[in-house]
């Protein structure tokens, strides 16, 4: 073993061990006597495809994930590194008053460990989102349970991926993330559905913890990570199997196994849909993408929406029958920016240990997508649109500036690099008409949630993946090719995409079973 191979444990401030390396080394590559063997290969070292990886080595597999990045402790924000390290944020800061945009969306443990993050309901699924009924009427859903096919079926996997975490390091969550939102369910008669479920939070130090131990269980159980190793091809085999090329630092490395889960991020969509190409997998255009704002305002302005739930998703369908939410709520966080398919992307930072003064929530409305066109086109044109009037830069202006006012003065931003301007003359009017919609809604439900000063930054993009044909277990058309979390286009977040990796590895498993029970090794 050489000395990138071995597990280095520092002790933090808690005094617990934390693992700052992967289970294989950065630079690992196939053994010269050819491919290493094994079950399943999972392609994306993030909550959906460590979950998995994971349940498919409880069951007796092998496992290798693939992941472009490295390890979580080498890839992480250089502002919660000193943090991390007991220095101030702020002398981090200076190193990143220039950064242009966040580049640490990549590495093991998922975009959404990296940050201080909400985790998701801890109580009991929920139908969160609403849309047009045929006959008329509002009625809700949850995305992972039509991924799933069943509501049960979608509540046991979420309280499945809660028992791991916490077996793995992650606390259960005390009564002040355990808000019920009654006053708010109470008070509200302006939206058509409040979803105020109980939630948990989870913080970088704590994710740390829980993703060295997950990958120290992998390691016991025969199977690997193998970082700094970029997916190239996925190409289903006439025998059935498939053969996974990747690139590393030394190399091309090439594996073979029966089965494959793709479980890349956002970012890695033009790859998904050279995969999905490649194979032949059953897919239509996205008929439905969400697309929207980042709306900032001051952390006591926001404070009444949040003192009876710290994520509450509020919804209202607009004129089109299109429905609007609020989305991915920061109380006291910051708008963070990442590059994103030529453009740039915004997204919501949740800063649990060092908070700011400010709070945001995302505004989204799911587009129907109008006959004829590619959603993921759709999206691709509204966040390019946004970065060529920014010059490449998000854009932000003041909610009044959005309602036709003259600007007055530079707004307040907890963005870095923007460019001001009014994003009338950049977003779609439909979106625009939506955001105010909003903003006049919460205003209804507290007057003066979100004062004028307040600031909207775009663009945002959700849900843009082409539509794959899955099953309930996440298998594509072609047999033994899955696709879970982000890229399954069904769902996204940190423990629905877990529960879809379970699913995924469960159907692995059980159609393996004969081959290990049967002396296959």
């Amino acid at each position: 073993m050489t000395e990138n191979d071995k597990r280095h444990v520092n002790s933090d401030r808690s005094g617990r061990s934390r693992s700052t390396a992967p289970v294989t080394s950065a630079d690992a590559t196939a053994p010269a006597a050819g491919p290493p063997a094994t079950d399943l290969v999972v392609i994306g070292g993030g909550p959906a495809g460590l979950f998995a990886a994971l349940t498919a080595a409880r069951a007796g597999l092998r496992a290798t994930v693939l992941e472009a990045g490295g390890d979580m402790g080498q890839s992480l924000c250089p502002r919660v590194v000193a943090r991390l390290k007991g220095r101030t944020v702020r002398e981090a800061e200076k190193f990143r008053l220039q950064c242009p945009r966040c580049d640490c969306l990549t590495g093991l443990g998922g975009a959404a460990f990296h940050f201080d993050t909400n985790l998701g309901y801890i109580a009991a699924l929920t139908r969160s989102k609403i849309e047009a009924a045929g006959d008329g009427t509002t009625r809700s859903y949850s995305g992972l349970e039509r991924a799933l096919g069943s509501f049960d079926r979608a509540q046991d996997l979420i309280a499945e991926v809660y028992r791991t975490m916490f077996a793995l390091g992650l606390p259960e969550a005390g009564a002040a993330h355990q808000q019920d939102g009654s006053e708010l369910q109470l008070e509200c008669g302006v939206f058509e559905h409040v979803d105020t479920a109980q939630s948990q939070s989870v913080t970088v130090d704590v994710a740390l913890d829980v993703i060295a131990n997950l990958c120290a269980e992998l390691a016991d159980a025969g199977s690997q990570v193998l970082l700094r190793h970029r997916a190239t091809e996925v190409l289903r085999q006439e025998d059935g199997t498939f053969l996974v090329r990747a690139q590393s630092a030394d190399g091309l490395v090439e594996l073979h196994a029966p089965a494959v889960v793709v479980a890349t991020g956002k970012l890695g969509l033009p790859w998904v849909q050279e995969v999905i190409r490649a194979n032949g997998v059953r897919h239509r255009p996205a008929r439905r993408v969400d697309v929207g704002v980042r709306l900032e305002t001051s952390q006591q302005d926001m404070a009444p929406l949040l003192d009876s739930c710290h994520n509450p998703k509020l919804s209202f369908l607009n004129d089109r029958g299109e429905a609007v939410r609020t989305f991915c709520v920061c109380g006291g966080g910051r708008v963070m920016q990442y590059s994103f398919l030529g453009a740039v992307a915004l997204d919501g930072q949740h800063c649990l240990n060092q908070p700011t003064s400010r709070s945001n929530m995302g505004i989204l409305t799911t587009v129907d997508v109008p006959e004829g066109e590619d959603g993921t086109d759709y999206a691709r044109r509204f966040a390019t649109r946004v970065a060529e009037y920014g010059g490449g830069r998000p854009v932000v202006c003041t909610v009044d500036e959005l309602r036709g006012a003259a600007a007055a003065g530079e707004p307040s931003t907890s963005l870095i690099d923007y460019r001001h301007g009014n994003l009338r003359d950049c977003l779609p009017e439909s979106v625009v008409r939506d955001v105010l919609e909003m903003v006049d809604r919460l205003n209804a439900l507290h007057p003066g949630l979100v004062p004028g000063t307040a600031t909207v930054a775009a663009p945002v993009v959700e849900r843009l993946f082409p539509d794959l044909e899955l099953s309930g277990d996440m298998e594509s058309s072609v047999p033994g090719l899955y696709f879970v979390g982000d890229s399954s286009s069904k769902i996204i977040g940190i423990t629905y995409g877990a529960a879809t990796g379970i699913a995924a590895a469960r159907s692995v498993a059980a159609r393996l079973a004969p081959a290990l029970t049967g002396g296959g090794r």
